[in-house]
């Protein structure tokens, strides 16, 4: 450098490090030595998009404090080791001397043998602002790759508080060059890799730019597919055509969101100490993936539903982690004051549970989910479409899914990436409302009264929460396989032309999104504890042997997982007791031999919740540990086909991830690792046994074993009661399912467990569904099931499954089923 250029530098820095005290930031990732991992003994270089100072001061002034190489401009000099440089993207563009000089330096690099450098690409953030279309003032203060030197300044005043940095992956400059010898055209590649990069780490982390709620208001009415709505609206209703309009503009109105960058900023903060008074802690697993795919697609998150702090913690978890918050389709039952608005800024617009005989509702709500696809807008919704009160997955919901699909399929412009996500608490604020609706009670209206009462939580502690995004799915590959001509049939044109079987399709990808959410389950202390100790009998357990037993959880997770996606956050038994028993509320009982861990009638209820959480990654081990439940022997080739017998059922409750043909490999590798955890024994004649009852071993497999015994049961409740009412012929499908629950719910009672979830007729529903997909039932079109012969067999396979106490007390409960009530003796 010159003597004038350094002269400026300084005095550039010199006037610009009052400034710094203002400007606060962060990076992402948040970890940036770990993702960077740079090598010190190479070159480094950082690359910014633009030609600012304050860029780079910002940037020196945050290397510094995390310790990472410093960088400075280096002038005609290459970069070093020990002597990190900055290049300005804009600077492999441009036709000026000092590209020129550039342009030497590639050329010197190229030349130099073994020469390298660790290209760094960091993004400078002033504010989270994707900036408007319609406001002048955000034009002028929101962050602008074209600000010159005053608006410069106005945006450091107005944004220095909210400063973020974003670091791309090092690139390899000789491997970059690897056959490359001409400087300039190596420009212009490493121009066009630079300019792409920054493209797309502005829009993952701001967005697209937002329009104001009046202009989508305005852009919807006036969409062709809505105007001929609202003419249908007058013909089909009767009235006039500014009646219909009217109804229009209310219907949009009522579902349109008011994204707001300035209110997601000041909603960060007041939840950022929320966040800290209620939990221990936010664990968040998977970001990096989604950091990565989001530079390059437009993102829609699927969340499982277990709380209304969903809909706060994903956002805010994007948020936080320099990554564009999305757009939240919510139930209009949330739409009342002040939450309403509240969420609506944040990001949420608003649908009906129901669009049945509402065209023009549909018409529009479709329109503008058509806008955000097309404006490239991220969206959230929950594929169950309800928090579930069970804690295990529900069976999706595909209206809204399937208008989504449709619209990212139509256009081409961006490519969707689906990306499943999973959500755990150790204590959920909802969970006695849950267990009174399980029982019966009624679901209570949202309401201002209500949010009211909800901040109670503020003074109570819920552990820690749990997100883990999942393997993502790419739509388009996804439409590819199940839909091969889907790019022929959706075409331009006004009215959808949807494929022959989208209905199936988008009911596969529910289905897979579901499994890929369960693929991503986190086994946390408090689950890992319900599940050891619901599975004991009483429900109560020598606190050295509880230990043991989530011991034997734990090293079944690291010894056979159930897909690389399952995250374990604490793998110490001990210390996952510490943790999870206080939260959970276990009781502890003194003994001269030893302290008793129990859950009581009030608490094991709400267990039930946390274990169904994680039930599914030990459903097909406790399937085989119970077909051992009344035999001390069984070849290897029975247990898989008593496997494959009853696997169905339990991928459609549990949303298993095996397909049929892969059962038998994964029932096998089950053995042995049961084998190698000593809960099997291999005879010498090649039979498996289970290990002497008075031994360690047998008591964990009997633990293992009654993981799905509530399953086990209500599947045999289910058979059995189909095997008895076979002989009447027909059964109503809807008063079949109610006997169910029924039968169920006096189980329930007569056992002591009095769980809710024990007899929830959506699982029940579930069972009848697999059987009529098996072919052992049939449906008619007024939901009349008829039944075949061989259910017979199946009931009494499925009643040797279940230890002898509940055989004999579902046989009782179907025998005295509807008996009259005998008469008072004399």
């Amino acid at each position: 450098m010159t003597f004038i250029a350094r002269f400026l530098y300084w005095l550039c820095w010199c006037l610009f490090r009052p400034f710094l005290l203002w400007v606060r930031y962060k990076t992402a990732p948040a970890d940036v030595q770990q993702h960077l991992a740079l090598d010190l003994s190479r070159p480094i270089c950082f690359v910014l998009p633009v030609r600012s100072w304050t860029d780079l001061f910002v940037l020196q002034s945050l290397c510094k404090r995390l310790k990472l190489p410093v960088p400075y401009r280096s002038g005609r000099d290459l970069p070093a080791p020990g002597r990190p440089a900055v290049l300005y993207q804009p600077a492999l563009q441009e036709n000026r001397p000092q590209t020129r000089a550039l342009e030497q330096l590639m050329g010197d690099a190229v030349t130099t043998l073994d020469y390298d450098v660790q290209l760094v690409p960091v993004s400078v953030f002033w504010g989270r602002d994707p900036g408007s279309e319609t406001s002048l003032f955000k034009l002028l203060f929101a962050d602008s790759v074209q600000a010159g030197r005053m608006r410069k300044l106005f945006i450091v005043l107005a944004n220095g508080r909210s400063v973020l940095l974003n670091f791309g992956n090092p690139l390899s400059f000789k491997q970059f060059m690897r056959g490359e010898q001409d400087p300039k055209r190596a420009m212009r590649k490493l121009s066009r890799l630079f300019n792409l990069h920054f493209l797309r780490a502005r829009s993952a982390t701001l967005g697209p730019s937002l329009l104001q709620r009046t202009t989508m208001i305005r852009s919807l009415l006036g969409a062709q597919q809505v105007r001929l709505a609202i003419e249908a609206e007058a013909r089909e209703r009767g009235i006039t055509l500014d009646q219909a309009q009217a109804r229009a503009r209310k219907i949009a109105d009522e579902i349109t969101a008011d994204y707001s960058s300035s209110w997601l900023k000041l909603l960060a903060l007041i939840l950022t100490p929320v966040w800290h008074r209620i939990f221990a802690g936010i664990e968040v697993r998977g970001l990096e993936r989604v950091r990565e795919i989001a530079q390059g697609h437009e993102m829609l998150y699927l969340p499982s539903h277990r709380s209304h702090l969903d809909y706060l913690l994903v956002s805010y978890t994007l948020y936080q982690s320099g990554l564009a918050p999305p757009h939240i389709a919510a139930g209009v039952n949330l739409n009342f004051w002040p939450v309403g608005g509240l969420l609506r800024r944040g990001g949420a617009f608003y649908m009906r549970r129901s669009f049945s005989g509402e065209k023009l509702y549909s018409t529009i709500f479709r329109t503008y989910v058509d806008a955000l696809i097309k404006r490239g807008y991220s969206i959230s919704f929950y594929p169950e479409g309800t928090r579930s009160r069970s804690g295990r997955l529900l069976q999706p919901k595909t209206g809204l899914l399937a208008m989504v699909v449709e619209s990212a399929l139509r256009q081409r412009a961006r490519k969707v990436m689906i990306v499943p996500v999973y959500l755990g608490y150790d204590k959920l604020a909802e969970a006695n409302s849950y267990a009174k609706e399980l029982g019966g009670g009624g679901k209570k209206k949202e309401s201002a009264q209500g949010l009211l009462k909800a901040t109670k939580i503020l003074n109570k502690s819920f552990g820690r929460a749990y997100i883990n995004f999942g393997e993502p799915i790419r739509l388009a590959d996804f439409a590819d396989l199940q839909l091969p001509d889907w790019r022929q049939s959706f075409g331009s044109d006004v009215e959808p032309q949807r494929p022959a079987g989208y209905a199936q399709a988008v009911n596969r990808l529910a289905k897979e999104t579901m499994r890929r959410i369960n693929d991503a389950a986190v086994a946390y202390p408090v689950a890992l504890i319900s599940v050891a100790i619901l599975a004991a009998p009483q429900r109560a357990v020598a606190e050295q042997d509880l230990v043991r037993q989530i011991g034997y959880l734990v090293n079944w997770l690291q010894r056979h997982p159930y897909s690389s996606e399952v995250i374990l956050p604490v793998a110490e038994p001990r210390e996952i007791l510490d943790r999870a028993a206080p939260i959970a509320r276990l009781s502890r009982i003194p003994h001269t031999w030893g302290d008793l861990m129990w859950a009581d009638g009030k608490i094991a209820p709400q267990l039930t919740y946390y274990r169904n959480n994680v039930q599914h990654l030990f459903a097909l081990p406790s399937l085989v540990a119970n077909l051992f439940r009344a035999r001390f022997q069984v070849s290897e080739d029975t247990v898989v086909a008593g496997a494959r017998a009853l696997y169905p059922f339990l991928r459609t409750e549990f949303f298993l991830h095996w397909r049929r043909e892969e059962l038998e490999a994964e029932v096998r590798s089950v053995i042995a690792t049961m084998l190698d955890l000593g809960l099997l024994i291999r005879a010498d004649d090649g039979f498996l046994q289970r290990p002497e009852v008075n031994s360690a071993a047998f008591s964990s497999l009997a633990m293992l074993g009654r993981v799905l015994s509530e399953t086990l049961e209500r599947y045999c409740m289910t058979t059995l009661l189909l095997a008895a009412d076979r002989r009447l012929g027909s059964i109503p499908r809807a008063g079949f399912e109610e006997d169910c629950r029924l039968l169920a719910e006096r189980a329930a009672v007569l056992t002591g467990r009095m769980a809710p979830e024990f007899f929830d007729k959506s699982l029940f529903r579930g069972y009848v569904s697999t059987l009529i997909e098996l072919g052992v039932v049939r449906e008619d079109e007024d939901q009349v099931l008829h039944v075949d012969a061989r259910i017979d067999g199946i009931a009494e396979r499925a009643l040797d499954l279940l230890g002898g106490d509940a055989q004999q007390t579902i046989l009782q409960l179907l025998s005295s089923r509807r008996a009259p009530a005998a008469a008072n003796p004399v």
